[in-house]
């Protein structure tokens, strides 16, 4: 891809996600006003504006669609799964995540650990997924809190998945194989 195909592309995909998070700010402006979240959904903790999305939404844009753009130059051959499809199921299981909570549904501890199950074998510390979770949590919970929790889920997947991997190496390496 050309530099200035990329940096379009980029900056096109950013514009997307920005009007995204507007378009939930505007709703919830002309619902009742712009929600605030306390962290842990404990009164006593502060809460974070649902505005903080507008500086959020964006940077995690931008870094995403860098990041896969690095990764594809990078890569000797095609990736095993689309960096699009990645954020499509991202997306889907962070809608899903926020309607079973805002539905108060038992499931949503399943989903919960399902997730930590998910990043022991999915590299969800890639920024797709991040991205498409925290999109598809806003609606119910804002940007901040999903991000915040996405990150947790992701540096998880890569201390775990990291640590598998040096220990295979090294028994690879023990019995000859590397």
């Amino acid at each position: 891809m050309h530099a200035d195909d990329a940096i379009r592309k980029r900056f096109h995909l950013t514009l997307l996600a920005l009007a995204a998070i507007l378009a939930l700010l505007a709703w919830e402006h002309l619902n009742g006003g712009v929600a605030s979240h306390h962290l842990l959904a404990n009164p006593d903790l502060p809460a974070v504006s649902n505005w903080w999305g507008l500086l959020l939404v964006p940077l995690l844009a931008w870094s995403t669609v860098g990041q896969v753009q690095r990764r594809r130059a990078r890569a000797r051959v095609a990736p095993k799964f689309s960096p699009l499809a990645g954020f499509l199921c991202a997306l889907a299981y962070g809608a899903l995540l926020s309607a079973l909570f805002a539905h108060g549904s038992a499931v949503v501890d399943y989903a919960f650990f399902g997730l930590l199950a998910l990043a022991l074998v999915v590299r969800l510390w890639h920024a797709e997924y991040l991205l498409g979770f925290v999109l598809g949590m806003a609606f119910v919970t804002g940007p901040i809190l999903p991000a915040m929790f996405g990150a947790l889920i992701a540096l998880f997947s890569w201390l775990v998945q990291s640590a598998a991997l040096a220990v295979w190496r090294k028994l690879r390496s023990r019995r000859g194989l590397a």
